[in-house]
């Protein structure tokens, strides 16, 4: 007769895991993280492959072992905002248009009255 694994009787414990890591050791917070379609919980990317120099395409495994959805998910580049210093001619890589980037401006000088600031 086969030996039988024994019941257990009593509710299991919920456990958080705790291997989240990024380069260099530091733990990874919440925004290393795709958050999963199905429960919201975080995923977490397993593989990653780049097929092209603007496509990059990952497995993702949700970390609420109660979901446990695995898909495949799309980083695809959209546009440049900031050209940067290297040349690619070999890459056709538009430029975002200039009415959808946002703009930051320093505060006025004639700020709040009271309020010290940085540019006098």
């Amino acid at each position: 007769m086969a030996d039988r694994a024994p019941t257990i009787n009593r509710p299991m414990v919920e456990a958080p895991l705790k291997f989240r890591l990024q380069p260099g050791g530091k733990r990874g917070g919440d925004g290393c993280f795709v958050r999963c379609p199905k429960c919201d919980a975080p995923g977490m990317i397993r593989r990653s492959d780049r097929p092209t120099p603007t496509v990059t395409q990952m497995t993702v495994h949700c970390t609420d072992s109660a979901c446990g959805h695995t898909w495949r998910a799309d980083i695809v580049f959209v546009h440049t905002l900031a050209p940067g210093n290297i040349e690619r001619p070999d890459l056709d890589l538009p430029v975002c248009p200039k009415s959808e980037l946002v703009h930051v401006r320093p505060p006025s000088r004639d700020g709040p009255e009271g309020q010290d600031s940085l540019f006098d």
